[in-house]
């Protein structure tokens, strides 16, 4: 498939806007350049910071003739995030949603808080179904031909002592994706599981010193390289 090269996502799905999570910095980012220059629209979610509103603005300077939402969204259990994603997109049909947000927290289990353990499960796994819930019923009740790509990780597949939330949340989010293609495949709407790593970008920054993120970070690849390979896999 690979060798196909990338999916032309607004020809395939006769799209117009897409909405990408995490679009602040990192594999998102590129995300949001690669669909942008399919020339499509895109809603950018990301944390309320500087990186989305720089990305947001450098996609307006390089795209002038598309148009560019940025939405603040904090994916922790302790914030009502939907409702503002809701009322960025009620005016438009989103077609194509990239489910990438996420981190890593590192350290002994016991010694990390509940609360930070909590606020990982949510923006690694509960968001993306949130997210996912809710466009996939507009996009049924629509009848619109679409897509959902998630950014899982190889280590959802082994165990990862001292950042244990991180592979069961990645494990979560590749079960889900492919027990959830096999229901919407015949409605026209794909699902995506992908599984980059290493990858170089702001993932690293908060982490524990560990041996297998250091050896990792060695081998990383740039965020440009991910959509890439999204792109090639898509339906």
């Amino acid at each position: 498939m690979r060798l196909m090269g990338p999916v032309d996502m607004k020809k395939k799905y006769k799209a117009s806007w897409a909405l990408v999570t995490g679009a602040g910095t990192g594999i998102g980012k590129s995300i949001a350049f690669t669909l942008a220059r399919q020339g499509l629209n895109v809603v950018l979610v990301s944390l309320p910071d500087k990186f989305l509103a720089e990305t947001t603005e450098e996609l307006k300077k390089e795209f002038p003739k598309q148009e560019f939402r940025a939405v603040s969204a904090k994916f922790d259990h302790k914030t009502d995030y939907m409702p503002e994603i809701i009322k960025q997109t009620n005016d438009i049909d989103v077609a194509i949603v990239f489910n990438n947000a996420g981190y890593i927290v590192t350290g002994f289990f016991d010694q990390t808080s509940l609360d930070a353990q909590l606020a990982n499960v949510e923006c690694n796994a509960t968001a993306c179904v949130k997210v996912t819930h809710h466009f996939l019923k507009l996009m049924l009740d629509k009848k619109l031909k679409g897509c959902f790509v998630f950014t899982s990780s190889p280590s959802g597949y082994i165990p990862n002592p001292f950042a244990v939330m991180y592979g069961a949340t990645k494990a979560f989010v590749s079960q889900f994706a492919a027990s959830l293609a096999i229901e919407v495949r015949a409605s026209g709407i794909d699902v995506l599981a992908v599984h980059p790593s290493p990858v170089a970008s702001h993932f690293f920054e908060k982490a524990h010193k560990l041996d297998s993120l250091e050896l990792a970070k060695q081998s990383a690849v740039t965020p440009d390289a991910v959509p890439k390979q999204m792109l090639a896999c898509v339906g």
